[in-house]
């Protein structure tokens, strides 16, 4: 959604209106938004339902949209139940989102004319046969998706309308030099500042704990003390590599493959040519004329190089007396390449040639002559190709081999693993997050965790983890996911208590000493009374140092000091625990003269244009009436 305003910023508006059509065309088809149903709504936004079609819809779009993005990385994600509920309400929110625009839409009034909407859907190529709108084109991908003309044009109607208001307010963006330096200004801006820390720790020994206290905390936190899913495994490796280890090779088999594949292990001959170049892409008997002059030239005895400085047309080589280094057949003009392997000998000169390029007068400098590496010399290099090869071959073969033994005999892996040459292993207990490296990929994991392969207690199928490498696994114990009993996490449970009640105890110790300060003391003098260790920082940048980040945050959210009020204070609790307490004395404006660029105006202007949008849905948000059903996901999702 975003991006499409940064498009609509830079006058884009064609490319995002054909963008999101043809996306939503090709993944989905617009049948499902545009037929209706009598399906539960999975949310209703001020009155208008979304349906469970239209969720599943855009939720398979989504996810394929991130499986191509970060492939394995997704599949593990996507294994995490609470990270695809987390997915699964995101996708629902973007659905309210673009209901929300629609209804704005709407009520704006904001429609395309039929002209417009006959010059987009003639320029989609999609329905264009050799570059031109073919209406026959046009139904017959229409009816292939499940729907009428009216309902395609009614949809894309909808859809360049809410593009209108996308770009309107994209567009109507702009950044100004003055907010550029003020921003630059407001970055570089540095603050001396004094802060003390009150350590959570420092207060432990003041909590008192109860049978009670703890009993709270554990029913409130029972989500922290639970014992993960675990499987204990035996599985059955196979790879190309381990195969290749084993392989046996002759001597006769690395002669025959050396004497096979001879051309891998020589060098072609190669020429050192300088050339003239008349730029001329037809015939032209005029700089034909002209080149045939220059070719007299040299027989009489004109130096090349001087000759190539003074009339070559191919400036860069012209500097170098018309130098082209090396050439290789198969690179240059067939024409040119020719003629430069007719010359015999180092000096020789061709006569005029003609390429798509022009007319050349060629020169033969240096010749590389071909070599054929020795056998003894690419021995090494030759056994272990053939062992690849060979170990490839065979890997095939063990594969079927293992995945028909493990189907046939699914009750153990032992056969099996005889079957192929190798042997079980045997794995003890592991979550999700602890598995063994052999067992990590995506596929080997959602494999053992599934509740349809626990139950069947058979052999999977032959799992392929990376190229030429398959397992085959079968699950031997599985524990569910069980909360702990507090007997068992009671120690637990009570540092967490103690570190939750210091952190109140010194957040409150830091209010008060925050209302001394504010009843005129100082910091200083607050902090050496409650034997605080108060530091003093000159010159802090809002970005970078050694301070802790929550301290910086809120040092550069305090007002300036004034002449009245030589500091300002504010107390804040650390993600640590820990409480402090933050003072500013001092801050330093650096001026700033130097004019942006022009790319960081509309930089700024785009990122303006984001938080226009943004606040303008959750200002739709916040006054629609929005009711929410999305089911929990089935077990196939």
């Amino acid at each position: 959604m975003l991006e499409k305003i940064r498009e609509g910023s830079q006058g884009m508006i064609a490319k995002v209106i054909l963008g999101f059509v043809i996306v939503t065309f090709a993944l989905a088809g617009v049948g499902s938004y545009l037929g209706s149903s009598n399906e539960m709504p999975v949310a209703t936004v001020n009155g208008d339902e979304i349906t469970k079609s239209q969720f599943d819809t855009a939720y398979q779009n989504e996810r394929a949209r991130m499986q191509q993005q970060f492939g394995e990385m997704f599949g593990m994600l996507s294994a995490d139940s609470n990270y695809m509920s987390n997915f699964r309400n995101s996708v629902l929110e973007k659905l309210i989102d673009e209901q929300l625009q629609r209804q704005l839409v709407t009520e704006l009034d904001l429609i395309v004319s039929d002209d417009v909407l006959r010059d987009t859907i003639r320029s989609m190529t999609e329905f264009q046969v050799d570059g031109v709108f073919n209406n026959d084109r046009y139904i017959a991908l229409l009816r292939q998706n499940g729907y009428q003309p009216n309902q395609f044009r009614d949809y894309l109607r909808a859809q360049m309308s809410a593009n209108q208001l996308v770009v309107g307010l994209a567009g109507s963006e702009f950044a100004t030099v003055s907010e550029m330096q003020l921003l630059s200004k407001l970055q570089m801006q540095s603050r001396d500042i004094q802060y003390a820390v009150l350590k959570a720790a420092d207060f432990a020994a003041a909590v008192e704990i109860n049978d009670q206290l703890l009993q709270d905390y554990y029913q409130t936190n029972a989500n922290q003390f639970v014992s993960p899913e675990t499987v204990s495994v035996d599985y059955v490796q196979l790879t190309a590599a381990d195969i290749a280890a084993t392989v046996e090779v002759t001597d006769a088999d690395l002669q025959a493959y050396y004497e096979a594949n001879q051309a891998r292990y020589q060098t072609e001959e190669r020429r050192r040519v300088s050339h003239i170049l008349l730029e001329s892409a037809d015939d032209n008997a005029d700089i034909e004329a002209k080149a045939q002059a220059l070719a007299l030239q040299l027989q009489q005895g004109a130096d090349f190089a001087e000759l190539a400085k003074k009339e070559s047309a191919d400036t860069f080589s012209a500097e170098k007396g018309g130098d082209l280094d090396f050439i290789e057949k198969g690179v240059m003009d067939a024409e040119f390449e020719k003629a430069a392997y007719a010359l015999a000998k180092a000096g020789d000169i061709s006569s005029v040639v003609k390429t798509e390029f022009g007319y050349h007068i060629i020169q033969l400098t240096e010749v590389q002559s071909g070599s054929v590496k020795a056998f003894d010399e690419v021995k090494d290099q030759i056994m272990a190709t053939v062992k690849d090869d060979k170990a490839a071959e065979k890997f095939i073969d063990l594969q079927q081999q293992l995945g028909e033994k493990s189907f046939e005999i699914a009750d153990s892996l032992q056969e099996a693993a005889q079957a192929v040459g190798t042997k079980v292993v045997s794995v003890p207990a592991f979550s999700r997050s602890t598995a063994p490296a052999a067992l990590t990929a995506p596929k080997v994991l959602a494999t053992l965790f599934s509740e349809d392969f626990i139950s069947a207690g058979v052999n999977s199928d032959v799992i392929e983890v990376a190229p030429q490498h398959v397992v085959v696994v079968r699950v031997n114990t599985h524990q569910p996911e069980t909360t702990k009993k507090l007997d068992e996490v009671k120690e637990q449970v009570q540092a967490a208590v103690v570190a939750t009640k210091s952190s109140e105890l010194a957040q409150a110790k830091a209010e008060a000493l925050l209302a001394e300060i504010q009843a005129g003391k100082s910091l200083s003098d607050v902090a050496a009374a409650a034997e605080l260790t108060l530091e003093t920082k000159a010159a802090v940048t809002r970005f970078g140092g050694d301070i802790d980040s929550d301290i910086r945050t809120k040092a550069f959210e305090l007002a300036k000091p004034t002449e009245a009020q030589p500091a300002t204070v504010a107390m804040l609790n650390l993600a640590s625990g820990d409480a402090a307490l933050v003072a500013v004395t001092k801050v330093t404006d650096n001026e700033v003269t130097e004019k942006p660029a022009v790319e960081q105006l509309q930089q700024f202007a785009d990122q303006k244009a984001q938080g226009s949008f943004g606040a303008l849905l959750a200002a739709l948000k916040a006054k629609a009436e929005i009711t929410r059903s999305l089911p929990e996901a089935a077990a196939d999702e």
